[in-house]
């Protein structure tokens, strides 16, 4: 499986020249040449809540429309992270889109950041619902960003059978090696790939990470951006790979719920 990240780094509150750049960073691809492209958290108003509430963009069946004929166009599947308004809830959501064009899942963000200058949480609502989805006949999880933090949802999402995690984030520069360790870990725990599009930037005085990266079942880094360069990142991903992880060490099959609380 082919995978590309692209580093985007929004223009603050700009939603619709962010997503005709998005579009035209895909005109870029070749037909055949990607099966799946990841791109960051809140592509289309960039990451500070007062833009975010301002500009958040209520979705149609238009919403996306000109990423979602190069995803055709394309033959992947696309997943960017972007706004939703919906009546007067604002979602941090991502949206899959998938090789024949078509808007086939949205993961809304259920843990929201509650760290000072962010507070997500006195802005946008939480989802109620963790990201899974099919796509290509790949099983998929989705964690966006701030939800690294939570073991649990990855935890969730593998035994529900993912292959591949995605991880949009906006993810500070000053906590990089948290990003760094916490991929590592989801990778390595739950034996699977974990895929991440970290974007690049500064909004309202938040620097963003870069650093990208592709991580494989045995949490080596397969691929990893640069700290600060907008670019594409691509990698080669063996499937199969998940199972042999975890016929060699068996830890998931170990598991013993019945000490964790029935977790």
């Amino acid at each position: 499986m082919r995978i590309a990240i692209h580093q985007f780094n929004a223009e603050l509150g700009a939603v619709d020249r962010n997503l005709q750049r998005i579009e035209g960073l895909l005109a870029e691809l070749a037909p055949g040449e990607i099966d799946l492209i990841l791109f960051p958290e809140m592509c289309d108003t960039g990451y500070a809540m007062d833009v975010i509430m301002e500009n958040a963009v209520a979705w149609d069946e238009h919403h996306l429309a000109g990423v979602k004929r190069e995803a055709a166009r394309l033959g992947a599947t696309v997943v960017v992270g972007i706004s939703e308004r919906a009546g007067n809830d604002v979602f941090n959501t991502a949206a899959v889109i998938a090789p024949d064009g078509s808007l086939i899942y949205k993961y809304r963000k259920t843990h929201l950041v509650s760290i000072a200058p962010i507070h997500e949480d006195h802005y946008l609502t939480p989802g109620d619902s963790l990201g899974y989805f099919v796509s290509g006949g790949v099983n998929f999880g989705v964690m966006t960003c701030y939800e690294l933090r939570f073991p649990e949802v990855a935890r969730t999402l593998t035994l529900r059978g993912a292959q591949v995690l995605l991880v949009p984030t906006a993810w500070p520069a000053v906590r990089v090696e948290h990003l760094t360790s916490l991929l590592r870990a989801r990778a390595i725990e739950n034996q699977l790939f974990v895929v991440c599009a970290s974007r690049v930037g500064t909004d309202a005085d938040i620097t963003f990470s870069g650093n990208s990266m592709v991580i494989d079942p045995n949490g080596n880094i397969l691929a990893r951006g640069s700290a600060a360069t907008e670019e594409w990142l691509r990698a080669d991903i063996d499937l199969e790979t998940v199972q042999r992880s975890r016929e060699r060490i068996a830890a998931l099959l170990e598991r013993r719920p019945h000490l964790y609380g029935g977790k």
